[in-house]
């Protein structure tokens, strides 16, 4: 039984879009479009088992959300050094980890002297990296009811904690509006994921990032243009 809030949304429920939209298709039943990003689509029947389902979609959700993080933290300081807003030692994503391998001091932002782990050795700043991603979301996995002896009380659930410190914007104070926004997180954190695939690709064949791509190619284009008015 799904809750009235959600059966509020387009997003959910029989009536809800799926991935080949018009076309005739059996969708699987066990598929009834209750979690947000619920297309019909399993063609592997990974989703039968409703366990399996749920501990999918967790994983799914996670990835996606680190995966919308990282493109963000790959494109923003190659683009702020491309227009000389800040200039960084290495900004391009994938030369980073080199660099500090080679023994250079990563400043934060570009601003020189500015270190949060970026001045310590390569092991350092792996210590730093699982602090700050495995031991939240160690705490999301193990439920938000494991932070109560903290004396930390959240309201939702293992996927969608809430509260002052997860929503401080009270994006969730709208039941249905929360719902279609789930759906658009995970949209977006699908494209995000496939995004990173295309960078490693594109990394690994051409050695080149997208911006120095589509730079390279726009500049292409303009002298394509100009040679033609000419």
């Amino acid at each position: 039984m799904m809750k009235n809030h959600i059966c509020n949304s387009l997003w959910y429920g029989d009536e809800r879009p799926r991935w080949l939209g018009p076309v005739p298709y059996e969708y699987p039943s066990y598929l009834t479009g209750e979690l947000p990003g619920d297309y019909g689509f399993d063609v592997a029947g990974l989703s039968k088992d409703p366990e399996a389902f749920q501990r999918y979609f967790n994983f799914e959700i996670l990835h996606a959300r680190w995966a919308m993080l990282a493109a963000l933290g790959a494109l923003v300081p190659e683009l702020l050094d491309l227009i000389g807003a800040f200039h960084f030692v290495e900004p391009i994503w994938w030369k980073v980890g080199y660099s500090k391998l080679k023994g250079d001091t990563l400043d934060y932002l570009g601003i020189p002297g500015l270190h949060f782990a970026g001045s310590q050795g390569v092991i350092v700043i792996a210590i730093c990296q699982v602090l700050l991603m495995v031991g939240p979301e160690y705490a999301r996995y193990c439920g938000i009811e494991a932070l109560e002896p903290l004396g930390i009380f959240l309201p939702g659930d293992i996927n969608y904690p809430g509260g002052a410190l997860f929503d401080p914007l009270n994006l969730s104070n709208d039941p249905v509006a929360f719902e279609d926004l789930k759906v658009k997180e995970i949209k977006n954190g699908r494209l995000a994921m496939v995004a990173w695939l295309g960078f490693y690709i594109q990394a690994a064949i051409t050695g080149r990032t997208f911006l120095v791509w589509s730079e390279a190619v726009m500049l292409q284009w303009c002298k394509g243009v100009l040679a033609h008015i000419n």
